[in-house]
C-alpha cells in the first residue's frame, strides 16, 4: 500500500512539474495593408504577468517605426505564453 501511495505521489509531482514548465507559441494575421511585402520588417514586443501590462508597446505603430516602414504589407503578431501567467506579444509589421 506505501508503495502504491509513493507511486501516485510521484506521478502527480512529475506531472505538476511538466505541467509548471509548459508553454504554446502561436502566430497569427492581424492586418494587410494596401502596401507590398517588401523586405523591411519591423517588431514590437509587449510581455503581460497575471494579465498585467508591464508597460512596453507592441502596437502596429511601434513595430512600423521600429523597421523604418512607411507603407505597411502585413501585420501578424506571435503570442508566446507559460500558463497564461506570463506572456509576450510580439507585433510584426513588413512592407516598404
Amino acid at each position: 500500500m506505501k508503495s502504491i501511495k509513493k507511486t501516485v505521489l510521484a506521478l502527480v509531482a512529475t506531472s505538476a512539474l511538466a505541467l509548471a514548465f509548459a508553454s504554446c507559441t502561436s502566430y497569427r494575421p492581424v492586418s494587410a495593408g494596401s502596401g507590398s511585402v517588401g523586405a523591411k520588417r519591423g517588431e514590437a514586443t509587449a510581455s503581460y504577468l497575471f494579465g498585467l501590462p508591464l508597460g512596453q508597446d507592441n502596437t502596429m505603430l511601434a513595430a512600423a517605426n521600429a523597421g523604418g516602414i512607411k507603407h505597411v504589407g502585413t501585420v501578424d503578431q506571435k503570442v508566446f505564453s507559460v500558463l497564461g501567467l506570463y506572456t509576450t506579444v510580439t507585433t510584426i509589421v513588413t512592407g516598404e
